[in-house]
């Protein structure tokens, strides 16, 4: 693997550290300055689109009151495009529950694929489309609010 390859993928292992580091400690505060500006963040039948929008979705959840969750982002199979682009397609095993830390262990609340666009901006890498679909569920439900996109509904 070449040199940039390596600082490519040590940079786009970095913005995922740092994205789910603010899910779990910041409410996701600041998670949307990490898409590109018409950034698109989906699931089967709901997405949201743009900074604005991504960002409301976590103050949205964020009203809903104290949640403890530990998002542990695994696996990163990337494929570099060129220098300014890449595909990841990453493991996402999320545990959560509503109310204060500490909380009794439960099982995940869901294993997810998490199929991402990255594009090099001026600001660095960020998320162009973050697409996510659940493996695996457990009892827990997941709590961040989506726009409904009827043109997702045979992905689910």
């Amino acid at each position: 693997m070449a040199h940039d390859e390596v600082l490519i993928r040590a940079e786009i292992d970095a913005l995922n550290v740092e994205f789910w580091y603010r899910v779990d400690h910041h409410n996701g505060e600041g998670v949307a300055d990490l898409f590109t500006e018409d950034g698109v963040y989906s699931v089967p039948g709901g997405r949201n689109v743009g900074r604005e929008a991504i960002a409301d979705s976590y103050v949205q959840r964020a009203a809903r009151g104290p949640r403890v969750s530990r998002h542990v982002h695994s696996n990163l199979r990337l494929t570099l495009e060129s220098a300014t682009r890449a595909q990841g397609v990453s493991v996402l095993t999320l545990w959560a529950r509503d109310g204060e830390a500490p909380l009794p262990l439960t099982l995940p609340v869901s294993v997810a694929d998490v199929h991402d666009v990255y594009v090099r901006t001026g600001d660095g890498w960020r998320v162009e489309h973050r697409h996510i679909t659940t493996a695996l569920k457990g009892d827990e439900p997941a709590v961040l609010p989506f726009a409904a996109d009827d043109s997702d509904r045979s992905e689910e």
